[in-house]
């Protein structure tokens, strides 16, 4: 039996493409000011925003978060974006729905949702987070 697609698993894709292609430009910078106040055993870089394909988002930026040993953080989104594990294993929680994100594994996040994600593990584990900007 053949499933039939609507194209939103193109579309999806399609996002997801742009915004690992626009990070591949972006250099790192010094930590974020978007962040009221730091958590202890985490780093995080910004790196600069580049014009974007994608309806409704002219702009896509690119972050780095790294997280120590029992490190973690916990924010409300304040805009759509695509989060990755590009090191080690986190624990995340989205809104009471808790799963963990081993190295390469890709997870959407929704502008207004609540995330927590922490480092269980024994070394220092990194996420990519690519920013899906409105005007």
């Amino acid at each position: 039996m053949k499933r039939q697609s609507d194209g939103t698993d193109l579309n999806r894709r399609a996002v997801l493409m742009a915004g690992l292609a626009g990070a591949s430009a972006l250099v790192f910078g010094s930590n974020s000011n978007l962040f009221a106040a730091e958590d202890k055993g985490v780093e995080r870089k910004t790196g600069k925003q580049v014009d974007s394909m994608i309806p409704g988002f002219p702009k896509v930026g690119q972050r780095e978060i790294t997280l120590q040993p029992g490190a973690s953080t916990k924010a409300t989104m304040k805009n759509p974006m695509i989060c990755e594990c590009s090191q080690g294993s986190l624990e995340v929680v989205q809104d009471d729905k808790k799963f963990t994100a081993d190295k390469g594994h890709v997870w959407t996040c929704k502008e207004g949702l609540v995330e927590e994600t922490s480092n269980k593990g024994k070394a220092a584990e990194t996420m990519r987070i690519f920013d899906l900007l409105p005007a």
